[in-house]
């Protein structure tokens, strides 16, 4: 292995891992579990993963096109080889960060969905309780009938 290759190598890694993508960066992930998340608890927004997908495959447009030259295109046999790996990486973090953000915005909207209709629910039942422990009458006023009409 050449020192140039040695080198290269750790600089692709490192560039990959520093290009990982809006949504592994910027997006708070839900909560483990299952349960329901409050608003604000996790990102739903889908820019993130939107803007990950067009420059991940854009980067993959350009891999394509290495990977479709020659051999003879490049100045060695190690730079075609580098280049080749480096543009797969590099549309590979964004493509995963992509399809990561995604799930996490997808799963977020379900879970606030879920915490929406608990509360619904709960403050639904807590009317209903009041209503029922109070009573007619008391506080509440019965509604009015229509007036009748006698010939």
């Amino acid at each position: 292995m050449s020192g140039e290759r040695r080198f290269a190598l750790p600089a692709v890694l490192a560039i990959a891992l520093l290009s990982s993508g809006c949504s592994m960066l910027f997006m708070r992930r839900p909560p483990k579990g299952e349960g329901p998340v409050a608003r604000g608890d996790c990102t739903r927004s889908l820019a993130a993963p939107v803007i990950d997908g067009v420059v991940g495959w854009g980067h993959l447009g350009q891999a394509a096109g290495i990977w479709g030259e020659s051999r003879d295109a490049f100045d060695s046999d190690d730079a075609y080889d580098g280049y080749r790996v480096a543009s797969a990486i590099l549309a590979g973090s964004f493509i995963v960060s992509q399809v990561h953000g995604a799930l996490w915005s997808v799963e977020c909207r379900r879970r606030n969905t879920l915490s929406e209709e608990a509360m619904r629910d709960h403050l639904r039942a807590v009317s209903n309780h009041l209503r029922a422990a109070s009573g007619p009458g008391q506080g509440q006023s019965q509604p009015k009938a229509p007036p009748v009409r006698r010939p």
